[in-house]
């Protein structure tokens, strides 16, 4: 059973500052986000990890991978492990205690078990997987997956190439149904040497994203065309900031040239990245490179939008002036900081991007 609080007024519910959230729900969760260590800045973890409890952890049922509770020991309640079990199952954040004989080095390793314990004690419809860089808006993420089958295939999320191979960026997030985590569990199970990485490339036993994207081809389970109306991405590897401007690494640009040919169901249109106002889908479920300050000030945004959307340009510029950090050394090197109050034209297009994600409209819970 879905959550029922979430449903008042079109799924709107304002958070705040949330903390740990007990969701009131019969059965198995509709979804959960997994947040994996990200491997960049890992000195600000803890920061990160904080942020997202604060903002859109609980909301989105938030399971934080780590290799000792140490690392985020708020959670010490809720640990989830072979032995051991939250004291409360519907409150979120939990944490994910890997055993120590997996390292922090052993990334193939470490995503297999995360993703057999997601499907053995968890049990979700859908799981998205992230790292504690990602920003992600819940309330998004339910209404992608409103209508959507836990017992069918899926692997969604931002699909790029690697030569010819197609993937879905882990920086972005992937969501993977119960039926397709199953079906990997199995893959497993009959220790399948591709699968495990035992006769896999020598690389790609180091890319465990890449790794598991291989193996599910195997199956018939590849990446698909997630954009809005196919043409407004839905997940972004990039922060608001970055993807708005359009200053975004030339790596990634490329990563999307010819994917047409590469990718069944997709258009020419996936082979150039929208900037500027359209940028960013209506319904947009994540960005990357968020340190832990800019996520507070995006989702305080978000939320001040949604209590009132009628606020002027002016005082959403004011909001976000407030609200956003200021030096780089606080948003952080892969992102970028607001423009210049005197630069209209690099405000403008932010502004109409900013309203359009925090629209009533899309608000949804599960």
């Amino acid at each position: 059973m879905h959550d029922p609080l979430g449903h008042i007024g079109h799924g709107l519910s304002l958070k705040g500052r949330s903390g740990f959230r007990h969701h009131f729900y019969t059965g198995h969760p509709r979804s959960v986000t997994v947040v994996m260590p990200s491997v960049v800045n890992p000195n600000r973890r803890t920061l990160r990890l904080d942020s997202i409890s604060e903002t859109w952890g609980g909301s989105a049922r938030a399971v934080y991978v780590a290799h000792n509770i140490s690392e985020y020991p708020e959670a010490a309640h809720a640990v989830l492990s072979e032995n051991h079990k939250p004291e409360d199952p519907y409150s979120y954040p939990q944490l994910m205690v890997v055993p120590n004989s997996i390292g922090v080095d052993d990334g193939v390793e470490r995503l297999m078990y995360v993703i057999r314990m997601v499907f053995e004690k968890i049990n979700p419809d859908f799981a998205f997987f992230v790292n504690d860089h990602t920003f992600v808006i819940p309330e998004h993420l339910c209404k992608y997956l409103e209508h959507k089958n836990p017992n069918e295939d899926m692997y969604h999320g931002h699909a790029m190439k690697n030569d010819n191979s197609v993937f879905n960026s882990g920086a972005a997030g992937y969501i993977l149904s119960r039926e397709t985590m199953k079906k990997l569990v199995d893959q497993w199970d009959h220790n399948d040497p591709f699968c495990t990485g035992k006769s896999a490339k020598k690389w790609l036993q180091g890319n465990p994203g890449l790794l598991t994207s291989e193996c599910m081809k195997t199956f018939g389970v590849t990446p698909a065309d997630t954009r809005h109306h196919e043409i407004y991405h839905r997940f972004h590897a990039f922060p608001l900031t970055r993807m708005v401007s359009g200053d975004v690494d030339e790596w990634y640009l490329k990563k999307h040239m010819g994917m047409d040919e590469l990718m069944a169901g997709s258009t020419p249109s996936y082979n150039t990245l929208l900037s500027g106002a359209d940028c960013c889908a209506q319904d947009t479920i994540s960005f990357h490179y968020v340190e832990y300050m800019e996520s507070r000030a995006l989702f305080a945004t978000r939320e001040a939008l949604l209590k009132n959307p009628h606020m002027t340009d002016h005082e959403l510029k004011g909001v976000m002036l407030a609200e956003w950090p200021r030096e780089q050394k606080e948003v952080g090197g892969y992102s970028r900081g607001l423009p210049k109050e005197s630069d209209s034209k690099g405000w403008e297009p932010l502004l109409k991007v900013m309203r359009n994600i925090s629209s009533r409209h899309t608000q949804r819970e599960c």
